[in-house]
């Protein structure tokens, strides 16, 4: 009578689903069959972006289990003892080898490098349930076993197709009317001098003339001006100029609108040339609450540092950016660079601020940079109701209006994993504080 067991059965399933998960990953894979004796199937790696077949092998050895629960396992992990068999037929391989380990009941699959156990007990191997899954995030650490440490050059290209990559770079929406007039000033640094000191400063002087998205009868500018010279043009007048100096106007004027805009949060460093939150109280911090790519969240924006020798302030640190504009065709952008200011106190500048950024810098990673710009975009592109929201205040704005720009899809996907893996420096390389 023939007979075809459980076991058999549990391990078939196992390595069909093993399989169809590794071509779902961007390989290739080809199951061994009746001739196996301790590797089940080969993965080969396949350029994503070309389809061409790459001649570099995986062996992977998949052991299935219908329910059962592995060693030592919780919420987080568990470990798995190897067969002394299999291990010694192992090491005499010339290919990398993996163990899929796969739970049928709950489609879990979970890989190794079969060598990765400890020189003291080779045969344990430690699982961590999210770094060790077998699926698309896994992809490009199981490829770069393929490298060849031995030879210089050796490459395999990134096994994960397309990724969304954010450009710190916004588009600005322009009103489409500017103020233009002529000045009894030959320059702004000439007319500040007789202008009252709540007279407003998003403007521009040069070479007598005077430009602002602000109407100027409304307010003391116009000491300023020549009586009956202000006019109301289209701002592509000026904003699609071919001439240098109108767009080196322009620029200086879109620099100084954005500072009023935002003059309920941000302050201005003339150093950095940065905006900065404004601290609410001495030695105070406060977070920013906003929306990211998927949730609310929020930002400690303004930051103490408490000495541990004294217990003193020893520094605050103000989130920043540098905002720079830039003409593309008739069109205008901003592109918004994260950065830090430090003061003393939350108002007064710190004398080793200089020092203070170099070494923050040093230690972000790309995710910090990435939510910092992201924290950065909500409040520049935030609608008035959307900031009412959150900030349980309403926000009006000025003339200057800012979009995002969609995420461009790239072609391949960056290994960050696999490089961490890899690099021998990764840990000493490691923020362990997540800026946002």
């Amino acid at each position: 009578m023939m007979k075809l067991s459980s076991n058999q059965l549990i391990g078939e399933r196992g390595e069909l689903l093993a399989g169809e998960r590794a071509m779902s990953m961007g390989f290739a894979f080809d199951q061994k069959g009746r001739l196996e004796t301790g590797v089940d199937g080969m993965l080969e790696l396949r350029d994503p972006r070309t389809g061409r077949m790459l001649a570099k092998w995986v062996g992977a050895q998949i052991k299935t289990t219908e329910s059962d629960r592995y060693s030592y396992e919780d919420d987080n992990g568990f470990q798995y003892l190897l067969d002394p068999d299999h291990l010694v037929y192992w090491r005499d391989s010339n290919l990398p080898l993996i163990i899929v380990l796969v739970r049928l009941s709950t489609s879990e699959m979970y890989w190794k490098q079969v060598d990765a156990g400890a020189a003291s007990e080779p045969r344990r191997l430690h699982f961590d349930k999210t770094a060790d899954r077998f699926d698309r995030k896994a992809a490009d650490r199981i490829a770069a076993l393929c490298i060849e440490r031995d030879k210089l050059g050796t490459y395999v290209p990134p096994m994960l197709s397309g990724e969304g990559v954010h450009v710190n770079m916004l588009s600005v929406v322009l009103p489409e009317k500017i103020f233009v007039a002529t000045s009894l000033f030959a320059s702004g640094r000439d007319a500040i001098g007789e202008l009252e000191g709540d007279a407003p400063f998003d403007w521009v002087i040069r070479n007598r003339r005077f430009i602002s998205f602000r109407d100027p009868d409304e307010t003391s500018l116009m000491s300023v001006l020549d009586e009956g010279t202000v006019e109301t043009v289209e701002t592509t007048a000026i904003s699609a100029s071919d001439d240098f100096d109108d767009e080196n106007a322009f620029i200086e004027l879109l620099a100084r609108t954005l500072r009023v805009q935002f003059d309920d949060k941000l302050s201005f460093d003339k150093e950095s040339r940065s905006l900065y939150f404004r601290a609410k109280a001495m030695n105070k911090g406060w977070r920013y609450p906003y929306r990211s790519l998927i949730n609310e969240t929020s930002a400690l924006v303004v930051s103490p540092w408490v000495r541990k020798k004294d217990g003193k302030i020893g520094n605050v640190r103000h989130h920043a950016f540098v905002p720079r504009f830039h003409r593309i065709g008739d069109d205008w952008f901003m592109t918004v660079t994260p950065t830090f200011v430090f003061t003393r106190d939350g108002y007064r500048p710190h004398h080793f601020a200089s020092d203070l950024l170099s070494g923050k810098k040093k230690l972000e990673k790309n995710a910090a940079v990435r939510g910092q710009f992201l924290m950065w975009r909500y409040l520049l592109t935030a609608k008035d109701d959307a900031q009412a929201d959150l900030l349980t205040a309403p926000v009006e704005r000025g003339p200057l209006g800012f979009e995002a720009i969609e995420p461009i899809q790239m072609p391949v996907a960056v290994p960050e994993d696999a490089w961490k893996k890899e690099d021998p420096n990764a840990k000493s390389m490691e923020d362990d504080e997540w800026l946002l």
